[in-house]
Parts: C-alpha cells; sequence; structure tokens
C-alpha cells in the first residue's frame, strides 16, 4: 500500500476534494490499475463516484465493453459499495 501513497496520489485527492466542493453535481470516475481491496482504504475514496479497478489485460481486452478495456477490470459504483460494505458494480 506503500507505493500507492505518493505525490501523485496526494494531488489526485486534493482535485477530487476541490472538484466535489466546488462541482457536487459532477460524476467524479478514477481508472486505477489496482484492485479495490487494496484502494479502498485511501483518503479520495469517499470523494469517487466511480473507480475502474485493475489493470488493463491486452490479452482480455475487448472493445465491446464499456468503461473499461479489459474483462478482469470492475466498473464500481463507490458510493454504494461504501454504504453497502460490499463491491457493487456500476451499470
Amino acid at each position: 500500500m506503500a507505493a500507492i501513497r505518493c505525490t501523485r496520489t496526494t494531488a489526485v485527492t486534493r482535485l477530487a476534494k476541490k472538484v466535489r466542493g466546488q462541482l457536487p453535481e459532477k460524476t467524479i470516475w478514477l481508472y486505477t490499475g489496482y484492485l479495490w481491496e487494496d484502494i479502498q482504504e485511501l483518503e479520495i475514496i469517499p470523494y469517487l463516484d466511480v473507480i475502474v479497478d485493475g489493470p488493463y489485460i491486452e490479452a482480455v481486452r475487448d472493445p465491446k465493453l464499456h468503461w473499461k478495456g479489459s474483462s478482469n477490470q470492475r466498473v464500481i459504483d463507490v458510493q454504494e459499495t461504501l454504504r453497502l460494505g460490499k463491491v457493487v458494480l456500476f451499470d
């Protein structure tokens, strides 16, 4: 988890907070190569609406998928996932 916490992560968290505060009607997405289970405790999470988790894997690429590039990735509804305490996929 220490590798995830870096200057870039802090900058993106500040941006997400600012967008959420100034434009609360906007939907905030984050594409990450990390799994939800590895990032769910990060400071940025409550400010997000949707996360596309998991690495892009060329071998399972599927251009028919919505919002993600490979079938191993998940499109997660962050707010519902936090509310229910289990991963909820975004439709």
